[in-house]
């Protein structure tokens, strides 16, 4: 059922800000979840637990009591991302305060719950990791460890080089309010070159997230692929027939008009090899399991990591998940690949499409008044006309681009009568009078916009944060973004006002300070 809206919070639909798959629309317009189904469960093994709470209190994140409730049965709800500089884009702090907010939720209905944030440190797309990005003024402000390549370790191993601590450091120096220069020196401390980004992210992230009752879990955890070990060992002892499954639920999609979203190669496992700090992939044979992989895998399941595909069940298996907030693509590679779960008489938890947040500082809100702009305005790249000069010029040079090609067309007729060889020469001339138009009118709208300083500073300024290159704020700003304005505790009140359960685009409005 429905929450209604907080004071302080407005939306716009979620396809008006975002671009949607066929699937997640497909999901949207069924409330934004897909109903669980029951299945076999697996233990909640007291290792997994323990180190769970050894891992999380060293990221300053104390969760014991939560493990607890989990050993005892608690529902669960989890969400995950990878790690990233500067506690990566900012969608991980709001997919981990829906979480905080739905068990806080479940909690106050007599309904014990523990939330997990899944960090996926196992994964090795580096470049996808290695960026941090916050916006200063009309500026958007990077740093990014340029000697990071695919594959050459796993996220959780890289280790960081000094672009976070330049970046931090020209911040501090530009950034002299209080806020930001407790966010600086928190990032700081868990940043340092020489460390590796699962560690820094994980402290950064614990730190931003103590008291929330949210279990930080590292994917390269051993203990996690010792519970999952059951399932796994079964896929890969009937291989074949997991390809099959996954043929099938691509099948169904290609049915449905979907473009499939995960590619399934039956030459390769669905599992690594762990090496060293990275991973190696592993040859089937002809669509099996080599057997001798198949006999260390049960007699070592913590050298292993799964693929793509696997990686959510392994997930469920070892944290016996009840609720799965998930994005878009997310949603539609668990859907995709679905039937695979029936070979081992899995379920599947409750798949929820996460909520998006835009975070409105009090800046943007007096830019957005000054400007008269509405929330759907920004959604756009250009600067709404009516705030341009020269609008009533465009006006005349549309009214007569319009009566010209009135003209074209009865010459064109004419000469189709008189002199029909002279047809193709008049629709040369004709696309050329057509593209110098254009040209006229793009050079005004130029001319506009550089006689619009002001306008156009204000307009930047609000799109720098709000819709940063024209994406959404949650996807290219970094966490440390809105820390820098309201401060390294804004993350607890964030969890206390998140809608967890409405998938649509929310505006959040905050006060000088972080005040709700």
């Amino acid at each position: 059922m429905p929450h209604p809206l907080p004071p302080g919070v407005a939306q716009l639909p979620l396809a008006d800000w975002v671009a949607l798959s066929p699937a997640t629309a497909a999901v949207l317009a069924q409330g934004g979840a897909v109903v669980g189904i029951p299945g076999t469960r697996f233990p909640r093994r007291p290792a997994l637990a323990e180190r769970l709470a050894a891992a999380n209190r060293a990221w300053g994140n104390p969760v014991d009591g939560a493990l607890a409730d989990w050993l005892a049965g608690a529902e669960v709800v989890v969400t995950g991302q990878q790690p990233g500089l500067l506690g990566g884009p900012l969608l991980t702090l709001v997919k981990a305060s829906a979480v905080a907010a739905l068990v806080r939720r479940r909690r106050a209905a007599g309904r014990p719950a523990v939330g997990f944030l899944w960090l996926a440190t196992a994964d090795d797309d580096l470049p996808e990791m290695g960026w941090a990005r916050v916006a200063v003024g009309e500026q958007l402000v990077e740093g990014r460890e340029e000697g990071w390549r695919r594959g050459m370790a796993l996220g959780g191993a890289a280790v960081l080089g000094t672009a976070t601590a330049q970046l931090l450091d020209a911040l501090a120096e530009s950034l002299p309010g209080q806020h930001a220069q407790e966010a600086v020196a928190l990032a700081r401390a868990c940043y340092r070159p020489g460390a590796t980004l699962g560690e820094a992210t994980a402290r950064f992230l614990g730190s931003l997230l103590q008291g929330s009752g949210v279990v930080l879990v590292d994917a390269r955890e051993e203990e996690l692929a010792r519970s999952a070990a059951p399932v796994v060992t079964a896929l890969l002892a009937d291989l074949a027939a997991a390809w099959d499954a996954l043929a099938d639920g691509e099948a169904s999609w290609r049915g449905r008009g979907w473009p499939p979203v995960l590619a399934v190669t039956p030459a390769r496992l669905p599992v690594f090899r762990k090496t060293g700090v990275g991973r190696e992939r592993l040859a089937s044979a002809e669509g099996r399991c080599p057997v001798p992989l198949l006999v260390e895998h049960e007699a070592h399941p913590e050298r292993f990591l799964p693929n793509a595909w696997l990686r959510p069940l392994v997930q469920d298996a070892a944290l016996d998940t009840s609720v799965a907030l998930l994005g878009g693509a997310e949603l539609a590679y668990h859907l995709q690949t679905a039937p695979v779960r029936q070979l081992v008489g899995m379920g599947r938890p409750r798949w929820c499409l996460r909520p998006h947040i835009t975070v409105v500082t009090a800046a943007e809100r007096r830019l957005a008044g000054q400007l008269g702009v509405g929330l759907a305005e920004l959604a756009e790249r250009r600067p709404p006309r009516r705030l341009l000069p020269g609008q009533a010029l465009q006006r005349e040079l549309g009214r007569a681009a319009t009566l010209l090609e009135g003209r074209w067309a009865r010459l064109a007729a004419r000469a189709a009568v008189e002199v029909p060889a002279a047809r193709g020469d008049i629709e040369a001339t004709r696309a050329k009078v057509q593209a110098a138009l254009a040209w006229l009118d793009r050079r005004l709208a130029a001319a506009a916009l550089r006689h619009a300083d002001t306008a156009v500073s204000r307009w930047h300024k609000l799109q720098t944060f709000l819709r940063p290159r024209g994406r959404p704020q949650e996807r290219e700003l970094s966490v440390l973004a809105p820390l820098l304005r309201l401060g390294v505790a804004w993350p607890r009140v964030l969890a206390q006002v998140v809608e967890p359960e409405d998938p649509g685009m929310s505006f959040l409005f905050w006060e000088e300070g972080g005040a709700w």
